[in-house]
C-alpha cells in the first residue's frame, strides 16, 4: 500500500467534523494525523485535510484550515512522527520546517495620489480665490502691505511678541535644484510695536519671509518659547494650486487664516488653541494624520513652525506675480466648512 492509499484509506474512516459536536478537535486530531502521524509537511497535510474537509458540516473555511495545519505544527505529540506510516520510520520536526506552506500574500489597498483623493473627496465641488474673499469676516485689503498689519491686528493681543525671519540660505535638493530656507532666530517684536513697523515698511527678501504662527517669549524660537499654543499649520507638498484652494473650502476644520506663499503652496492656519505643548503635539498629530493622504505635509506638528509672511514678495522659486498674500482671515472660525 503506497503512501498516498493508506492516507486516503484513514481519512474515509475518520469520522466528520459536526458543527456543536467537538467538530473542533475533531478536525484538529486529523490534522495532527497527516503532520505528525503520515509526517507530511504543511503543504502536503493542508492538501489532504481539504479531502478531509468535503465531509465536514459545516466544512471549514481556507483560513481555520490553514490554522489547524499550523497548529498540529506546533503541538506537542506524543508519538514519534510516521508512525502511522506502518514500518517504523520515524522523523524528527525540524525534517519539515522548511517546505511550509508559503505564507498568505497580504491583501495591499491601492494607493491613490492625493490629488486623485482630492478629487474624490470634493466630488466635483470646488472653490476659488475669489470665493474665499467672500467668505472671509475679515476682507483682505487690495494693498499687498497691508496684509501683515492685518493679521497682526486681528489674531494677536497687544503684548504679546511676535517673530519673523527674512534671513535664508539656498539649499540643495535631490532634483539638483535649489530651495530658500529660512536661517536664524529672525527678529521678535511685540505686536503693536510691529504694527507701526510693518505699516511703515515689510521687511522681506529674495526669498520673501517667514513668521512664526504662535506667540513666543522673546528669548527663543524653540517649541519651549511658545507662549499661546494657537495654531497649527496646514501646507501642501505637491497639489495643483486650484485643488489647494478647493479643499481648504471644503474641509470642516476651524482654519482662520488662509495666506499664499508666492510659490507652489498655499497656507492655512487651523485654530486649536490648546493649553499645553502635549495637548498641541497630540492635536496637531491628529490632524495632520488625517489630511496627509490629501498631501497636507504631515511635519508640521511643532508649534514653533513657520508659516509664510503676508505682505511681501519672493523672486525665488516663485509662482506667477510672487506675492505672498493674505486670501482669508476669520479670527473665531468654526469647526465647519468656509463654503
Amino acid at each position: 500500500m503506497d503512501t498516498n492509499e493508506r492516507i486516503c484509506r484513514y481519512l474515509a474512516a475518520c469520522p466528520p467534523a459536526v458543527s456543536g459536536s467537538s467538530g473542533h478537535n475533531q478536525t484538529f486530531t486529523v490534522a495532527c494525523a497527516l503532520i505528525n502521524g503520515f509526517g507530511l509537511h504543511e503543504g502536503e497535510a493542508l492538501s489532504y485535510l481539504r479531502i478531509y474537509n468535503d465531509k465536514c458540516q459545516p466544512p471549514w473555511s481556507e483560513s481555520e484550515l490553514e490554522h489547524k495545519i499550523r497548529s498540529a505544527v506546533g503541538a506537542q505529540h506524543s508519538k514519534a512522527r510516521g508512525h502511522l506510516m506502518g514500518n517504523g520510520e520515524a522523523f524528527h520536526r525540524d525534517d519539515f520546517r522548511n517546505t511550509s506552506m508559503p505564507p498568505k500574500a497580504k491583501k495591499t489597498k491601492p494607493t491613490i495620489d492625493p490629488a486623485t483623493a482630492i478629487e474624490n473627496f470634493l466630488k466635483g465641488k470646488t472653490g476659488t480665490v475669489a470665493d474665499l474673499y467672500e467668505a472671509s469676516p475679515i476682507k483682505p485689503s487690495e494693498n499687498l502691505c497691508d496684509d501683515g498689519p492685518l493679521i497682526l491686528q486681528h489674531l494677536y493681543r497687544p503684548n504679546e511678541i511676535i517673530n519673523f525671519v527674512t534671513d535664508f540660505k539656498l539649499s540643495d535638493m535631490k532634483d539638483g535644484s535649489k530651495k530658500a530656507v529660512p536661517v536664524g532666530y529672525g527678529s521678535s517684536m511685540v505686536r503693536d510695536e510691529l504694527i507701526d513697523f510693518w505699516t511703515f515698511a515689510m521687511p522681506q527678501s529674495d526669498a520673501g519671509g517667514w513668521m512664526r504662527m504662535n506667540p513666543t517669549d522673546g528669548k527663543g524660537v524653540g517649541d519651549s518659547n511658545i507662549t499661546s499654543y494657537r495654531f497649527v499649520l496646514l501646507e501642501f507638498d505637491q497639489i495643483p494650486l486650484d485643488l489647494q484652494v478647493s479643499l481648504l473650502c471644503r474641509i470642516a476644520l476651524p482654519i482662520t487664516a488662509i495666506l499664499t506663499s508666492g510659490g507652489k503652496s498655499i497656507h492655512a492656519w487651523v485654530r486649536n488653541d490648546c493649553p499645553d505643548l502635549t495637548s498641541y503635539k497630540d492635536d496637531s498629530n491628529m490632524i495632520l494624520s488625517m489630511l496627509e493622504k490629501l498631501g497636507i505635509d504631515g511635519k508640521n506638528k511643532n508649534p514653533s513652525r513657520l508659516s509664510r509672511l503676508v505682505g511681501v514678495t519672493r523672486k525665488i522659486d516663485a509662482r506667477g506675480d510672487g506675492q505672498q498674500r493674505l486670501l482669508y482671515l476669520n479670527p473665531n472660525p468654526e469647526q465647519r466648512c468656509i463654503l
